[in-house]
């Protein structure tokens, strides 16, 4: 065999071989495609549907005390016990604290140190029953809570020694505590006493209100009226203070298309609302949303305009990358 037929056969083994190692490599490539398009993540669906809803004012606020009222020792004392916490119910005629009397307390005080000086067997004796005296002598006072109310103010602890009129803490009486709200003025007209409100505050919570009473404008240039709403049965403990957002019920009920809240992401950063709907196909469609009213665990859907029946995802959502297959369970 003559060297350019050599070569020839070379090129055609290695040609052949190039060919077989790039159609292997086709076929894996092709079935990890498959895998990836068959490959699917279970997730748990609700449907978009219409719902009637009141028509409502928003408006921003914060939880404040229209009243407070300070707790103050009657005596000059010691407290022994104090037990309401910031945030607890206190009934009138509850025994909120147990104070004792700065003159007996302070004898027992003195026994002891008589004791802590003795230094032979007569003084120490001595010091033990001058304890003991005390100790038999020492006027205990409960305190009665004078009126009902939460506890937004705890000013002293255990063992604390109080002036007479001290603060022990502060109450605001039921009904006191207010959900302060800031409405437009041109939606202050539609607004009356006695309307029912959700009042939505930090963290999704949802409390039931109505509203109380309208505050008159301190001048011409303010932008806003100032509502007072009152909470709906017990008053939301630790609320002084926290921001929320009210929904005031102006008008008769409507028709809207409405999503599951349970179905939103709201993004830290941008406040951005999106949710993952599913389309026909079983693939995960992520869309940024505008919303409405809240209602009931459900929010009205301004954009996009998904009819009715859609589904989307309310569980398995978070981190799922667009476009995904999913396997949707009910």
């Amino acid at each position: 065999m003559n060297r350019s037929v050599s070569v020839t056969i070379r090129l055609v083994l290695l040609v052949s071989l190039a060919w077989l190692v790039d159609g292997c490599a086709r076929d894996e490539g092709d079935a990890g495609t498959d895998a990836a398009a068959t490959a699917v993540v279970s997730v748990r669906v609700s449907s978009v549907r219409e719902m009637a809803i009141p028509t409502v004012v928003s408006a921003q606020g914060q939880w404040r005390a229209a009243v407070e009222v300070a707790v103050n020792a009657p005596f000059a004392a010691t407290i022994e016990s104090l037990t309401p916490r910031v945030g607890d119910h206190v009934r009138k005629g509850d025994t909120i604290a147990q104070l004792v009397t700065r003159e007996s307390h302070a004898a027992l005080r003195g026994a002891e140190l008589m004791q802590r000086q003795a230094t032979d067997g007569a003084s120490k004796d001595e010091a033990r029953r001058a304890i003991a005296q005390a100790k038999h002598d020492i006027v205990r006072v409960p305190f009665v809570a004078m009126a009902a109310g939460l506890v937004v103010r705890r000013a002293a602890d255990p063992g604390a020694e109080l002036a007479e009129g001290a603060e022990l803490l502060a109450l605001v009486p039921e009904g006191a505590l207010v959900f302060e709200a800031h409405a437009s003025l041109s939606d202050a007209g539609r607004i009356a006493v006695g309307m029912p409100a959700t009042i939505t505050m930090e963290g999704g919570v949802v409390r039931k209100a109505v509203v109380q009473r309208r505050l008159p404008n301190t001048s011409a240039a303010d932008q806003s009226a100032l509502l007072w709403l009152s909470p709906v049965g017990v008053a939301p403990a630790g609320a002084i203070d926290q921001f929320g957002t009210a929904a005031i019920e102006v008008g008769a009920q409507r028709r809207v298309v409405a999503v599951p809240d349970s179905a939103l992401v709201e993004d830290d950063l941008t406040g951005e609302v999106r949710l993952a709907s599913v389309d026909t196909r079983g693939i995960a469609v992520w869309t940024v949303v505008r919303l409405g009213v809240a209602s009931n665990g459900w929010h009205e859907l301004i954009e996009p305009r998904l009819p009715p029946g859609s589904r989307v995802i309310v569980m398995g959502q978070h981190g799922l990358p667009d476009s995904t297959r999913v396997l949707p369970q009910p």
